[in-house]
């Protein structure tokens, strides 16, 4: 939401960008790695697996907090988790925090996630696989959750705002070599990036407009993702923290996508954000 929001605001002004849109996250992570990439929006449990690797990036902002969801199909008499045994759950990637917050919520209820068929989908893709009986379940970024509840064919299990308060999805990376090489543009563009999550946050309906353009998606469907509840996904609170990057690097330790767990301190950047 924050990058066609910025884009469409500073389209007229020395910061103008057009940003790229990719369909799959294996595209993204080869060209951040080739370089043809300078700074890009990706899942926060994909760049610490990157930076890991050995990719030189910095953590620089949040996407934004909470905004995903896990949908049920509407006609299973499912109430928790422990209903999605022998289910066949959708998630977008394994490197994501939407499989990390399975697996956490699999843990609490004792459900081994080997009970569950877990398939990795594109989340576009997700709403008519639902629908045609495909999968049973799925846990994704909004709005294709919102898409599915809004067509009658899925219903809310857990918004991840309750389940996982400050739940977090994507997040701003840039390459060290960019950052250090043209840093003032770099800065000035991240400090415009979190001023528009705050627009974001007092101008919703706006937003959503200029969001369903770029995303090519009805503006009814941004619209009720951004009001109903009107906490489902938030802008405010942007700025990464070391312990909840450290957490989530520990988690992938835990669950086997990972060998080590990054420092996190150094893979985040904060230095330019000022109060």
């Amino acid at each position: 939401m924050i990058c066609p929001v910025a884009a469409k605001h500073l389209k007229s002004t020395p910061m103008a960008f057009t940003p790229i849109k990719f369909t799959s996250w294996p595209d993204l992570i080869e060209s951040l790695e080739s370089g043809e990439l300078d700074i890009t929006f990706i899942l926060a449990p994909i760049a610490i697996a990157l930076y890991e690797k050995g990719l030189p990036i910095k953590v620089v902002l949040l996407g934004h907090r909470n905004g995903s969801t896990l949908v049920v199909k509407k006609s299973l008499h499912i109430s928790g988790v422990a209903g999605l045994r022998g289910k066949t759950v959708a998630i977008p990637i394994r490197f994501s925090p939407h499989y990390l917050t399975l697996l956490s919520l699999c843990d609490r209820a004792h459900v081994p996630i080997k009970e569950i068929n877990v398939v990795e989908m594109p989340p576009p893709d997700m709403p008519s696989a639902l629908a045609s009986g495909a999968i049973d379940a799925y846990i994704v970024g909004e709005p294709y959750a919102a898409k599915a509840e809004m067509a009658g064919t899925a219903r809310v299990l857990y918004y991840m705002k309750d389940v996982q308060p400050g739940f977090i999805s994507s997040v701003l990376v840039v390459r060290s070599d960019v950052l250090k090489k043209r840093h003032d543009e770099v800065v000035n563009l991240i400090r415009e990036f979190y001023r528009e999550g705050l627009w974001i946050e007092k101008n919703r309906i706006k937003a959503a407009e200029i969001a369903a353009k770029a995303y090519n998606l009805p503006e009814p469907l941004i619209e009720f993702v951004l009001t109903d509840p009107p906490d489902r996904v938030s802008y405010r609170d942007l700025i990464p923290r070391v312990d909840e990057f450290a957490k989530m690097g520990s988690q992938m330790v835990k669950w086997g996508l990972l060998k080590h767990a990054p420092d996190a301190r150094s893979l985040i950047d904060t230095s330019w954000y000022s109060r």
